[in-house]
Parts: structure tokens; sequence; C-alpha cells
């Protein structure tokens, strides 16, 4: 057991980010020269623009040339040509920052126990000191909308900034959204299976037991509206913003019927549900359109719901359900190790969006998709997701288009305060190219032979 304990502690310790969170913006800046996507729906691209931003929100922005009296004299000036700037990316219905290793529990806080813990926050289990952030950074990913995990009432997912000292730092947004796990309503056809009675027996228990809990759930905060001075139930009371339709419902579900069941039941109830995963949202569009209700696609690298769907079904989604009027935003479905492949699973998801006339633009789509729709989506949309003057100063500057998998991200601010762009992926790479370079053999010099360097002398007798 002791030594169990050491070596958990020690993975933890291993882990901690060494990446120093950026101090609040002391200096205005001013980027010019750049492709600029304010990722406002229905705004065009500027091909060659300029942004401002001080205090950490953008000041201004337009195209070049830029007015003389635009920013501060005093302002830092970054002249990138070639050049292209965007809104910082999300990690949508992500376990960043919850979660180091998963083979080792003791760096796992995504769940807890029990089926129904409305009262768990992602917020308070996020860890600042984590290695995966920083990574994620680099791929242009500057916020997380956090999912708590386990049970079917997991609790409230979090809206988060990838930078600052403290949990509390991170958090903009702690109440952003109820994550509910809906229990399957199609019948599993399997060799492994249980005989179709049972699986409709358990079906019909689960949602029993999910409106038994929202049931008690609003019974109680009736009663504690009618009298204060009842007891409190962390559980029930942290379900009033759910309850008065001013919090979403995250419903994770993917099969058609699953869907469908849980945006009726959500309606019946008058909540505001979010389907997230989306992969059969196609099937019952009708409903998902008839109640507005946005999808979370959680990634396109993976296989079609059925067999029979094409190779590209679950690449070209995002984009058809764009094109049916649905809100789309992306997520990559992955561990958080590897949020840092949402950029490349954007250009995946543009590269396969069919020729529709709903959709004329699938690139600025979907780079609303990971920008703009997700801040929305997690309650902040006011303050983040978009580039406008008097919004937050959460910007990437990337090598190019920030789809195609050549390109870096160059310099990243959130909040204005510049992130620092060290992660482990980097110091392991310096560290092994010092290892090519004392195994490479020594230059030659003008004369051919090799230049050695003088052997060690041995020890005098």
């Amino acid at each position: 057991m002791a030594a169990a304990l050491l070596g958990a502690f020690a993975t933890c310790a291993h882990a901690q980010s060494t990446e120093i969170p950026a101090p609040p913006q002391q200096k205005a800046v001013v980027i010019r020269n750049v492709q600029l996507h304010s990722a406002v729906a229905g705004e065009p691209r500027i091909e060659k623009a300029w942004i401002s931003f001080e205090n950490g929100k953008i000041v201004a922005l337009g195209a070049e040339p830029m007015p003389a009296d635009a920013a501060r004299p005093d302002a830092q000036v970054i002249d990138a040509p070639g050049h292209v700037v965007t809104p910082g990316l999300w990690a949508s219905a992500s376990t960043l920052g919850l979660v180091e290793t998963l083979q080792v529990a003791a760096t796992d806080d995504t769940t807890e126990f029990g089926d129904f813990h409305a009262e768990v926050h992602a917020a308070t289990a996020t860890n600042p000191d984590s290695d995966l952030p920083p990574v994620a950074r680099n791929a242009g990913i500057l916020m997380v909308h956090a999912f708590p995990q386990g049970g079917v009432v997991g609790g409230h997912a979090s809206a988060m900034r990838l930078d600052g000292w403290t949990a509390m730092d991170r958090t903009v947004r702690a109440d952003a959204g109820l994550v509910v796990r809906w229990p399957m309503m199609e019948q599993v056809q399997a060799r492994w299976a249980r005989p179709a009675e049972e699986q409709r027996k358990e079906r019909d228990r689960r949602l029993a037991e999910i409106d038994r809990f929202f049931d008690a759930a609003e019974a109680y905060l009736r009663a504690r509206k009618a009298d204060p001075a009842l007891g409190k139930d962390a559980r029930y009371d942290s379900l009033a913003g759910v309850v008065a339709g001013e919090e979403p419902v995250l419903v994770d579900a993917n099969w058609p019927g699953q869907i469908e069941a849980a945006v009726l039941w959500a309606a019946r109830r008058g909540y505001r549900p979010v389907i997230v995963g989306g992969l059969g949202a196609l099937d019952v569009v009708e409903v998902l359109r008839e109640h507005a209700v946005p999808v979370v696609v959680s990634g396109v690298n993976r296989l079609p719901l059925r067999e029979q769907d094409g190779f590209d079904a679950v690449y070209a989604l995002p984009a058809r359900l764009m094109a049916a009027g649905i809100e789309v935003s992306l997520a990559s479905g992955d561990e958080p190790a590897h949020e840092r492949s949402l950029p490349m699973q954007a250009g995946r998801a543009v590269a396969h969006a069919p020729k529709d006339p709903g959709l004329a633009d699938a690139h600025a789509a979907l780079l609303g998709a990971v920008t703009r729709v997700p801040a929305i989506r997690a309650g902040v949309g006011a303050r983040y997701g978009t580039l406008v003057p008097g919004k937050s100063a959460t910007i990437v500057l990337w090598s190019g288009d920030p789809f195609e998998g050549t390109t870096v991200v160059r310099r990243a601010w959130i909040d204005g305060g510049e992130c620092d762009l060290n992660d482990r992926h980097k110091r392991m790479r310096a560290k092994y190219e010092e290892k090519r370079l004392q195994r490479e053999p020594a230059p030659k010099d003008d004369a051919g032979p090799p230049v050695v360097a003088d052997p060690p002398k041995s020890p005098a007798p």
C-alpha cells in the first residue's frame, strides 16, 4: 500500500506544470497586416487587417491602413504579414484540467460516486498545475467547457480559462450547464446483449429515476420559495437555474431515440436542452429544429453510428446539421491529452462539408463551431468567442490557416495576458534534439580527417 501511494504521489508531482501564468495586460498591443477572422456570424474575414487591445479587452480592429490615432503611441506593435488572427478556440465537452493520466486513479477527478450528484461543479476539481492545458494552448485552445463525468446526473459543467494560478482564477462561469446522461432507448441487438424485455425494463426504470429526481428537485424549490427557513439540500439548490430555464441541460445522447426522448422530456419540463454527442442527430433533425435545440458534436474522428453509413458520415455531420438549420459546436471527443487534435478535426469537417446552399462558407461556419458557439453554450458569449470591440482579448496569432496541419501558434493572449507557449512536448523535443546533436559524427575539417577531441588523460599511476 505504501509503495502504491508513493507511486501515485510521484506521478502527481511529476505532472505539475512549470509554465508561469500570464500577469494582467500591462501594455497596449497592436497586431498588424494579418488575415483576421472575427468569428462573428455572417461577417467575412478581413484579408489585411489590424487589431488593438489593452486592459484585457479589444479596443478596435479594421482593414489596413490603420488610422494613425487608432492605438496608443506606446503600444507594442506586432507586424505579422502572412499570419492569421482568430478568437481562442474552445475545448467543449472536455475533461481537460480534471484528469492528468487516465491510468492513474489519483490524477483522475472527473467522477463522483452515485448516479445523482447535481451539486458537483467541474470548476472545483480543476487542477491549475496540470501539464495538459499548456499543450492545448499550443493548438490554439484557450478556453474549456469542462464536463464532470459519471452517473446519470453528473453535475455542472464550468467555463474555464486555460491560464491562471488557481482554479478560481481560471473560472469564468461555474454553472455552465447540468450534465445528464440519457439512457439507451433503442434495443441493442447483439449476441452479448440481454433479452429485449430486460432491456425495456431497465430503460423504464432509469427514465423513472430521472423523473423522480427532477420531480423532487422542483417540489423542494417550490417549498423553499414558500418557506426560506426550510432546511437546505445542496443537490436540489444547485438545480434552481435549470428549473427556471436559465441554465441549460447538457444531455449526453447519440442514438436517434435517445436524442428525441431527451428533447421531448426537456420540452415537457420547460428546460433548455443541448444535445452532446449527436451522432444520430440527422435522423431527428425536425425535432431538433422545432425545439431550437443546439448540438455539440463530440468529435469527427469516430466510426459511423451504423454499419451501412458512409465512411464520411461523421466527418460531414457538423456541416450537414448546420445546413439543416441546427446550431452546432464541435468538440474533439478525445481524452484531455489529445485535445490538441481539435483544429485538425475542424479542418476534416470542412474538407468533407457537402456543397449545400444552406452552408455557403463551411470554413467560417466551422470556425464559429469552435469559438463563438461554444462560448454561447457555456453562457459567456457576451464576453468570449468573437473578436469584437469591448469583448475579451482572447486571441490567437497563427502562422497560417488554423485548420491546416502544418500551422503553428505563434503567440496567444487570454484576457490580454500573453500565454507562455512552452509546454512538456517542447521541452521533450529540446531534450532529444540535444541527444541527436551529441550522437552525430563530429564535423570534418578542410583536410578531410574527422575532428576528434583529445581523449581524457589517464590518471598517473
